[in-house]
């Protein structure tokens, strides 16, 4: 079974054809230097595109000299070789496991903005207000005045994700909530340990009924889309947004579209913003796929997702919640060695076949009209379903 490539990939040339070659020897060596470890608690982003590499002075050296004085590893391209095999990369279901080529920095099926939004959800740019700049880890604290990114101010990011690991243990990480008993987060702090865990497909702490859980999915999934679709403007308030999760989470802020997506570099993203909004979309289905975010049926139910031509995939039975969670055991369901292990002659992951139908709707411009039967089938709840937990294979010991 081959790929067909969607509009975005049929641009690719012989050239970059024998470029692979290359790239499949490159593979093995970046494999080696992103092997799982559950004794790892903590494994930091790989590098982006060229592009976003430019865009942020992040080097692979510099890259690496955070790692070594971190002590911790780099994590695979995951998500992002979901999205370039989905997207017209040239492999065989049956030899993802051991052919890596498709995991390469820089193939040419996806453009640089859609990556760009894959990493999104892991790595969002945020400001701190001047009270919360007092994170300090060796001897580096944060820079208030600038936008934070793991790239830039990769020991201040560092300080505050550790920092918020632990808070989280204690209370519930928030945004606009004023709720006694609550610490004030960021967009990144939140995201991985508070109230926007929903971006990862995942409840924000335990005991919450799937149901709620997968309506702020659909809800993320829904803005999300629109803002790719041009259906949502980027200069458009959060706060002004007809969507109950979006108003329960960023009503409070002054933020746009913009704001939350690209922070810092309007100037140079803004045309592209679409592209990086499909990307964070892909990144929250993806993850939905993961054992670590959430638990589905060992089968699938058969049949069709309704009003679609796309097939059921396995129901969700439970959507995990991280705070609770050994950090390397989580991470080694996000790992290439974890998406590939249902690999099979004739079948995709299902992470792969679930963004290579989202692209086709991508392709065609499609609206989130057309979209919601499918991003609804996706997220469809067991009949015998759980409330949230870390999950008994994941739970910090």
């Amino acid at each position: 079974m081959q790929v067909i490539p969607n509009k975005m990939g049929r641009r690719l040339q012989k050239p970059l054809l024998s470029a692979l070659a290359v790239a499949r020897s490159m593979a093995l060596v970046a494999g080696a230097l992103a092997l799982p470890s559950a004794a790892m608690a903590f494994q930091i982003a790989p590098m982006g595109s060229a592009f976003e590499s430019k865009l942020t002075n992040e080097t692979e050296d510099s890259l690496a000299d955070v790692a070594g004085r971190l002590g911790v590893l780099i994590k695979g391209r995951v998500h992002e070789e979901i999205t370039q095999i989905a997207m017209g990369c040239p492999v065989d279901p049956a030899n993802l496991a051991q052919d890596a080529t498709c995991s390469t920095r820089d193939l040419p099926f996806v453009t640089p903005y859609v990556i760009y939004g894959v990493r999104w959800n892991d790595l969002p740019p945020f400001k701190l207000l001047p009270d919360e700049g007092n994170c300090t880890y060796l001897g580096k604290s944060c820079i208030v005045s600038q936008t934070i990114r793991f790239s830039t101010q990769p020991l201040c990011w560092y300080c505050l994700f550790k920092d918020a690991e632990k808070k989280a243990q204690i209370k519930p990480i928030v945004g606009c909530s004023k709720a006694q008993g609550t610490f004030h987060g960021n967009v990144m702090t939140r995201s991985h340990f508070g109230d926007l865990q929903f971006l990862h497909a995942m409840a924000s702490e335990e005991g919450v009924h799937p149901g709620a859980t997968r309506a702020k999915v659909l809800d993320w999934l829904e803005f999300a889309w629109k803002v790719s679709s041009r259906e949502i403007k980027p200069d458009t308030f959060l706060r002004d947004i007809d969507n109950a999760t979006l108003k329960e989470h960023f009503g409070c802020t002054q933020w746009r579209v913009s704001d939350l997506y690209i922070l810092g570099h309007q100037d140079k993203l803004l045309p592209y913003l679409h592209h990086v909004a499909f990307g964070s979309v892909l990144h929250t289905v993806q993850d939905s796929f993961a054992g670590a975010h959430s638990s589905r049926e060992a089968t699938p139910p058969g049949g069709m997702c309704k009003d679609t031509a796309f097939a059921q995939p396995r129901r969700i039975v439970e959507l995990h919640t991280y705070g609770a969670q050994d950090g390397g055991l989580h991470d080694e369901q996000d790992t290439r060695d974890a998406m590939t292990r249902v690999s099979a002659a004739d079948k995709w992951p299902d992470a792969v076949e679930a963004t290579r139908n989202l692209a086709r709707f991508y392709d065609d411009r499609a609206r989130w009209s057309e979209v919601q039967p499918y991003m609804q089938c996706l997220f469809e709840l067991a009949d015998e379903r759980k409330d949230s937990s870390p999950g008994e294979p994941y739970r910090r010991r």
